[in-house]
């Protein structure tokens, strides 16, 4: 791979994506939402141009990149992956709009491969769906996910362009600013707030900023056509062992509330996937373990503030 566009490259996986595409001596198009957008992750990467599209205008990303001979798109870009716009039904109609028009412009600029940032939430929503329990709002981000790569790589074949979907269980690590799971409650823990749980019971994964920027660029690079990639530390656990992990590299005393928060969700046991299909095609296997990957954002958190 000799150059890349990376959408919504100034989110938290998208800057590590072009931090490690830049580090390979990848050549990056980083596209951006508009000039008043925070890019300072990125700003100062070698072999890396800044073009600014809103999503709405990615049917016209041709018009912006003007470049040829890209070998990869990684659409990461997605308005309301987090928060209530998850529920937000006009906001994810586009996004599944938006999603499908980054694959025509992939076409139009004569990219060879495009490369979609899926999630486990797709599996979640399946399961919940086969169920006669009724889905919460929330869930229609998920729904959109699954619709946005089922039309998506529907087009990709038409369209003659490879195409490669990424399911992402977990990224966490320093960088990380979103109201999920081990930032939310690993500065809970660190300004020694009571952090209340389920059982933590169920199935759980994470994989460390940088493993998974790897994983990705490994998989734009040698990744099979119409093949799913699990992005993951390949050794999922009960929850409960992660937050355990989370709290005894803060303070192993503190008192974790197991049990004050009833589950009512489903759970997925991680059979879903072949965690190893990274591995067997590309050979790149993670190597932060969490601990340590714990260790790196705390430290981060206390830098930051």
């Amino acid at each position: 791979m000799k150059k890349a566009i990376v959408t919504g490259a100034n989110g938290f996986i998208g800057t590590a994506l072009c931090k490690e595409l830049a580090n390979q001596g990848i050549e990056v198009i980083a596209i951006v939402r508009n000039e008043e957008e925070n890019i300072e992750g990125i700003a100062n990467l070698p072999r890396l141009g800044v073009v600014y599209c809103d999503l709405a205008e990615f049917k016209n990303l041709a018009d912006y990149v003007k470049e040829q001979d890209i070998d990869v798109l990684y659409h990461l870009a997605w308005v309301g992956s987090a928060g209530v716009l998850r529920g937000d039904i006009n906001v994810q109609i586009q996004n599944i709009q938006y999603t499908c028009d980054t694959v025509k412009a992939c076409a139009a600029m004569k990219c060879k491969r495009f490369v979609f940032a899926s999630s486990i939430m797709e599996y979640e929503i399946e399961a919940v769906m086969s169920t006669d329990t009724t889905p919460g709002i929330n869930t229609l981000y998920s729904s959109a996910k699954v619709a946005a790569d089922y039309m998506a790589r529907t087009l990709a074949g038409v369209l003659d362009v490879d195409y490669i979907r990424a399911v992402i269980s977990n990224i966490y690590g320093p960088g990380e600013r979103s109201p999920r799971l081990i930032n939310t409650n690993l500065r809970k823990l660190l300004e020694g707030e009571h952090c209340s749980f389920s059982s933590g019971n169920q199935m759980y994964d994470f994989i460390y900023i940088t493993d998974a920027a790897k994983s990705f660029v490994a998989i734009g690079e040698n990744g099979v056509p119409n093949r799913t990639y699990y992005i993951g530390s390949q050794e999922p656990k009960a929850l409960k062992l992660f937050l355990c992990e989370m709290r005894d590299q803060v303070d192993p005393n503190i008192k974790i509330g197991f049990g004050e928060i009833p589950f009512d969700g489903v759970s997925l046991t991680y059979n879903e996937f072949d965690i190893h299909t990274v591995e067997r095609d590309t050979g790149f296997v993670p190597r932060v373990s969490f601990a340590e990957g714990i260790r790196n954002t705390i430290e981060w958190i206390r830098e930051m503030g």
